[in-house]
């Protein structure tokens, strides 16, 4: 599964080249143009202590497109019940010998998540429209609990990440208005790591540290979504003749 997995932005960055590198004198109704929309769907996600979960979500984009390519800049919300996580804590002393360990659990009440894709247009159809997209996010989790441990400091600094993200869509249009469904697949968030002093000796040298580490969630995140885009009009000034 991991390997499919990172397989996947891989595949979207060649066509995402391939598609760029096609005649650029290939007429689009949707050249150098913004559009503004909203989005709704489900995320899902698994965590280390419940498994799989799924979310509703909503959110809100910008895209800017151009003959075959374009930038989407987007935010979701992902929003339901107490989800339950959980990370690891070791105890060390100054040598980083481990004195004791456990499991911190923690909750939250849902996921934000930016993300600025690189969005091709490999295919032209009148009015329907495929397209593909790789990029960038951030990711975290929202209404943390306050653990018992630094009154959740830790639990907010291991609920934000980085990731990797694909996208696959089609997209209907009609006049001004554009109707889409996509699909959606981010990396897993990676290794954290925060070290809290507990314990010092008068000349303030360490005699003890806490080191929680960990994930919120595990593999890849899956979200499945479609809204309404409206156009706004050219993003790129026109010439009057000739030119583009």
């Amino acid at each position: 599964m991991r390997k499919v997995t990172l397989s996947i932005p891989v595949a979207v960055l060649a066509l995402c080249l391939g598609a760029a590198q096609l005649p650029a004198q290939q007429p689009g109704s949707n050249n150098f143009r913004w559009y503004v929309g909203g989005q709704g769907g489900i995320t899902s996600f698994r965590s280390p202590i419940t498994g799989r979960e799924f979310l509703p979500m909503g959110g809100g984009h910008i895209l800017i497109t151009a003959r075959r390519t374009g930038l989407l800049l987007s935010v979701d919300q992902a929003f339901g019940s107490t989800q339950t996580t959980g990370t690891f804590w070791e105890i060390r002393d100054s040598l980083d010998n481990v004195s004791s360990a456990g499991q911190e659990i923690w909750n939250f009440k849902g996921i934000r998540r930016y993300s600025a894709m690189l969005v091709a247009y490999p295919v032209r159809i009148p009015n329907i429209q495929p397209y593909l997209g790789l990029g960038v996010g951030l990711a975290h989790t929202t209404s943390n609990s306050q653990g018992p441990f630094a009154g959740g400091r830790v639990e907010n600094a291991l609920s934000s990440a980085g990731f990797l993200a694909a996208l696959a869509g089609l997209e209907f249009r009609l006049g001004p208005f554009s109707a889409f469904g996509q699909w959606q697949v981010t990396t897993k968030h990676g290794f954290h790591q925060i070290t809290t002093v507990t314990r010092r000796d008068q000349t303030g040298k360490t005699l003890e540290k806490r080191v929680d580490f960990g994930d919120w969630t595990m593999g890849a995140n899956h979200t499945l979504s479609g809204g309404l885009r409206f156009s706004l009009g050219n993003a790129k000034e026109r010439a009057t003749s000739g030119g583009y």
